[in-house]
């Protein structure tokens, strides 16, 4: 057995000492929790009556109503009849808050759909349900001897393949007389600016073939924008602008030399030049280029004016090129609700600093540096201070905690949880802090705390608007396996820590819609890499849910990528969020100040995964007792020699 198993089989070793060391109340939560997935397994296989026995046993215990959603479910799939339905029907009035009613409700009804119930279908019909629910429902208002002329065509007039639940809706607007050739080539409009060119070229179908030329034309320059080049008179405004924008994204320099006659030759709008235009700054500014400034100062400002993105990268251009008169220009002109976002408080101050007006610097950076942020670390560096941690424990509140506590959710969320059960345990929180006061909010924070639940804990209290329990939103889990593979890997145990939190918030079951798994979020295959390079066994998936092996992979994959960078902790960090090859790209030309190549990383996504993992390896520095780096002490430089160095490995 490796060390890494021998952690593992220790640890559950002594789980299980503690749990009979702890008393027969454990002892009985256990054989309740026994006794309830049996009857659930049979509930769920229409079994359970056939045990009397589980179902009598199991009366009082908090997931009792778990079984009858199963049953019910179970009915449902398999004999559906009208007296089921108003069973099921009952059982979702009586419990409004019981994540399984909900589930049973949804799955409810397509079924009621298949058997004709239509009143009963729109009677249970929601606004959230998603688009097949609202086919099927303004099918039922058509069945029901209605005219939702305005819904059905609602429905059309979208550029994206419906679900087939609205083939009879669009059937009948097609019986009324609705569907003509207008109609038919608006949605293929829609269609080619979604980019869903095979509905457009469906549509295009219905026509005679003597009238399909407007959307040929489309689809010509939209699948191959470069045919902009010859476009004549007469194209559809808005369909040249999706394709210039798809050009740009081909041939940047291309697009800007085509900008002004294709404007002209096609007679376009304010609007739509304005949009070619953001186009073209956007991506000069998020390649690095200095054409960025040249295009951002051509676009109309006024149609600027509340477009946080764009007005961003305009100050992040400016930043890129140290052109610090514009930066200060340009945050001066933004709208109050932007300018006094911290990021463009700290550039305002960096800017007046770098052109010598240090007196206003410094009254701009002093506020600011009292933030617990990246930004305000920043700030604090620029004038020498210690970081502002602004702890502030969050006090017993009793009469709040007792409004939380009187919520049979928690009780679910806990006893789910138990069971291992993550899914329906994240789902019951919800339920328990559905609409609760900011009080108890936060007291519902830290009994997730007590728990040990600490992705809900940290959601819930920044729901409570509260940001100053460093308990509670920076917990140390796991610390044992955080500290041995940090130690292996010559890593902080801080910055491990940083990433787990920034990753995962502690969720060690948590899979991304990427396929990353656990703690530190590790695909697969990435892990299998890591895992042959440290010598250690090839993880499994699921293996990838066990913290030690989560940690001591993501722990290892850290340091592989804080070595390719020779020690470049900000370039590790991006890496491990959006992949060294792409990093390898963002490299500039000349040695550049780390600021301000984190500020102009291109992903939105990446550049706030770093500013946040800096700020939380920080706090968690301060939690691990550790002396406390500043981040202009704790982040090199960005070199353009990188690259090569990384091309020859």
């Amino acid at each position: 057995m490796n060390s890494l198993n021998a952690r593992i089989a220790m640890r559950l070793f002594f789980m299980a000492i503690l749990l009979l060391c702890a008393g027969t109340s454990v002892a009985a939560d256990a054989s309740q929790r026994a006794l309830f997935r049996d009857a659930l397994t049979a509930a769920q296989q229409g079994r359970l009556d056939a045990r009397p026995d589980l179902r009598s046993r199991l009366q009082t215990y908090p997931l009792y109503n778990y079984l009858s959603a199963a049953e019910l479910r179970y009915r449902l799939d398999t004999d559906a009849n009208a007296a089921l339905d108003t069973q099921i029907e009952k059982f979702i009035a009586a419990h409004p808050d019981l994540p399984p009613a909900e589930s049973l409700r949804r799955n409810w009804l397509p079924s009621l759909a298949r058997r004709d119930r239509w009143s009963m279908l729109l009677a249970n019909t929601r606004d959230s349900d998603g688009s097949t629910a609202t086919c099927r429902a303004v099918n039922a208002r058509i069945q029901l001897g209605q005219n939702p002329r305005s819904e059905a065509l609602a429905l059309w007039r979208v550029g994206r393949s419906q679900p087939d639940a609205c083939d009879p809706v669009f059937a009948w607007l097609d019986r009324q007389g609705l569907l003509g050739a207008n109609e038919i080539r608006e949605r293929a409009r829609l269609a080619v600016l979604a980019g869903q060119y095979g509905l457009a070229r469906y549509l295009a179908r219905q026509l005679p073939e003597n009238q399909r030329t407007a959307i040929d034309r489309w689809l010509d320059v939209a699948e191959t924008p470069a045919n902009l080049n010859y476009a004549s008179a007469g194209l559809d405004g808005d369909i040249a602008v999706y394709a210039f924008k798809r050009y740009a994204l081909r041939d940047l320099d291309g697009a800007a030399d085509l900008f002004s006659p294709l404007a002209e030759r096609l007679q376009l709008d304010a609007a739509q030049r304005h949009e070619m235009k953001r186009q073209l700054a956007l991506l000069y500014a998020q390649s690095q280029q200095p054409q960025a400034l040249v295009w951002f100062a051509r676009m109309d400002h006024a149609r600027m004016r509340d477009d946080e993105h764009a007005l961003g990268w305009e100050i992040r251009a400016a930043i890129y090129n140290q052109r610090w008169p514009l930066v200060v220009d340009a945050i001066n002109d933004l709208p109050p609700a932007i300018g006094n976002d911290e990021e463009w408080r700290y550039w305002h101050a960096r800017a007046l600093d770098a052109m010598g007006r240090s007196q206003q610097a410094r009254a701009l950076y002093a506020p600011l540096a009292a933030e617990r942020s990246y930004h305000g670390y920043l700030a604090a560096d620029a004038l020498n201070q210690d970081y502002s941690l602004n702890e502030r424990p969050l006090a017993v509140d009793p009469a709040a905690r007792a409004r939380v506590e009187a919520r049979p959710a928690l009780a679910r969320a806990y006893e789910l949880r138990a069971l291992g059960m993550d899914h329906a345990a994240n789902l019951e929180w919800n339920a328990v802090i559905d609409g609760l006061d900011q009080a108890a909010l936060a007291q519902a924070a830290r009994i997730a705390h007590e728990w040990g639940w600490h992705s809900r804990a940290i959601i819930t209290l920044v729901k409570a608007d509260y940001w100053d329990d460093l308990d509670i939103r920076y917990p140390t889990p796991y610390s044992d396996a955080v500290r041995q593979f940090a130690d292996d890997n010559d890593l902080d145990p801080a910055y491990v820590y940083a990433i787990m939190r920034t990753e995962s918030l502690f969720q060690p079951a948590i899979r991304s819609s990427a396929g990353a798994v656990g703690l530190m979020q590790l695909l697969p295959g990435t892990a299998r890499l890591v895992a042959r390079r440290m010598d250690a066994s090839t993880p499994s998936s699921s293996a990838l849910t066990i913290p030690e092996i989560n940690i001591q992979l993501g722990a290892g994959y850290l340091a592989q990528m804080r070595e390719r960078w020779d020690g470049n902790i900000a370039m590790a960090t991006a890496s491990y969020n959006a992949g060294p090859q792409r990093i390898a790209r963002w490299l500039p030309d000349d040695d550049m100040d780390p600021t301000i190549w984190i500020a102009n990383i291109p992903y939105t996504e990446t550049r706030n995964y770093v500013q946040r993992a800096m700020s939380h390896m920080t706090v968690f520095q301060a939690r691990l007792n550790e002396h406390i780096v500043p981040l202009d002490k704790r982040i090199d430089d960005i070199r353009p020699g990188y690259g090569d160095r990384t091309a020859q490995r």
